[in-house]
């Protein structure tokens, strides 16, 4: 039996030496001997533990998975899978078979197969770890599972987007369209975005129905689902998800020009999503509001100009890059001139190029005015009240020679892609 002192000298050393060995970068794991080292201390630890308190306490769980963390991190991750799966049966034992503690774990298995290159054991991990969340609707850490899965299905799009053929989409089933190995790609993107809306959704939901309406990671949510809905279509859900935005930020006493500029992107969203002239003139009357109320408590017209009617005019969506904000630096190797006006419903009118750089391209002049003419702008208000022709003068700077020529702008500009699905009502109950 060891003595309670020495129990406590071993776990202290040992909890030192991981700590050093965590903070090494892994190519260091490559000379073997302080990881065999620290491994062995850790076994050691394990093994006194089980004898001490039998094979499945729950003292063993921590150093089970700091073991799992060394091989991690030392580039083993078969060896980290033994730990961590052991881990989860300790876990299970003590907790119960279906209970959230082991969902920190199957993270980790799930991380370990991808880097061991088993995408379908990984898949098959992220499956479990869904249903286990489905058990639990109401927790908190359901909600972490939902939006780490719904970021995945997002990286998933993203790279299937940049040409490549993740493999998740055959495990997934993305085609759906009567096979799993082949069919559209609007219907992969289709159903991948969908799934990510829904799991951020029921985040949201979550988070709201615990009461934590000042949960940092609530805000962060909600521009997530606001940034998809605007670029792959589902304008009723993008305006709820800033409404909740603003309360949110209401609800914990954020300073009145934040609180205001949330009111301000909502009327952005409903100008951007207007049907006919009477929805456009009450976006305009919600801009108005804004406007007044920022008055009436007595912000400083410096703030007030920086949002209803700055330098460089504001691109819609608000809370996107705004690709017209750029800088002339020593290091640019140009710029285009452009002027134009920006009617009271944000449309652009009379865009023209005035003057560019001798490396400017006759395609980037082509693209820039496009561009401006496909966008929408903010409507410019000054003393109160909307102006009907604003006229705009700005220079567009390109320091990368690709930049002139770049596809990557139209991100800015208008959704990605429409994407319509026929149970768009699923994710618009989401928060």
């Amino acid at each position: 039996m060891v003595s309670f002192d020495v129990r406590r000298t071993m776990k202290t050393m040992t909890g030192v030496l991981v700590l050093l060995a965590l903070g090494l970068p892994s190519t260091t794991f490559s000379q073997r001997g302080a990881q065999r080292q620290i491994a062995e201390n850790l076994q050691d630890e394990i093994r006194a533990a089980e004898l001490r308190a039998g094979p499945n306490s729950a003292e063993l769980i921590e150093p089970l998975t700091t073991l799992g963390q060394l091989y991690e991190n030392g580039g083993e991750p078969l060896f980290a899978a033994v730990a961590f799966r052991r881990a989860v049966e300790v876990v299970r034992v003590n907790y119960g078979l279906h209970s959230l503690e082991q969902a920190p774990l199957t993270r980790r298995l799930i991380e370990n197969a991808e880097a061991a290159g088993d995408h379908e054991l990984a898949w098959d991990l992220e499956q479990d770890l869904l249903t286990l969340a489905e058990r639990h609707p109401d927790d908190l850490r359901t909600a972490r599972i939902l939006r780490e899965t719904a970021d995945r299905r997002m990286d998933i799009l993203a790279r299937y987007n940049a040409g490549e053929f993740p493999p998740e989409i055959v495990l997934g089933c993305y085609y759906g369209d009567g096979s799993c190995n082949a069919g559209s790609s609007h219907s992969v993107k289709q159903r991948l975005v969908f799934e990510a809306q829904t799991y951020y959704a029921q985040a949201v939901r979550i988070i709201l129905g615990n009461q934590r309406y000042s949960s940092d990671e609530l805000p962060q949510l909600l521009m997530e689902l606001a940034v998809i809905s605007y670029r792959y279509g589902n304008p009723s859900l993008g305006r709820r998800s800033l409404s909740y935005l603003l309360a949110y930020q209401t609800k914990n006493s954020r300073d009145w020009v934040t609180r205001i500029d949330a009111l301000v992107q909502i009327a952005d969203w409903d100008l951007l999503h207007a049907v006919g002239r009477d929805a456009e003139d009450a976006a305009l009357a919600e801009y108005a509001q804004a406007y007044e109320l920022l008055e009436r408590n007595g912000t400083a017209q410096e703030s007030i100009d920086q949002m209803f009617s700055p330098e460089t005019p504001v691109v819609l969506p608000a809370f996107l890059p705004n690709p017209l904000a750029t800088k002339e630096k020593h290091e640019s190797l140009g710029h285009i001139d452009v002027a134009f006006d920006v009617d009271r419903h944000g449309r652009s009118r009379h865009v023209r190029v005035l003057d560019t750089s001798a490396n400017s391209t006759r395609l980037a002049e082509k693209r820039l005015v496009q561009l401006i003419s496909r966008g929408r702008f903010r409507p410019r208000f000054e003393h109160g009240r909307v102006v009907d022709a604003a006229p705009m003068a700005v220079r567009y700077s390109f320091n990368d020679v690709r930049t002139t020529d770049s596809d990557d702008w139209s991100l800015y500009w208008a959704p990605t892609e429409a994407l319509r699905w026929p149970h768009a009502v699923g994710v618009a109950r989401g928060p």
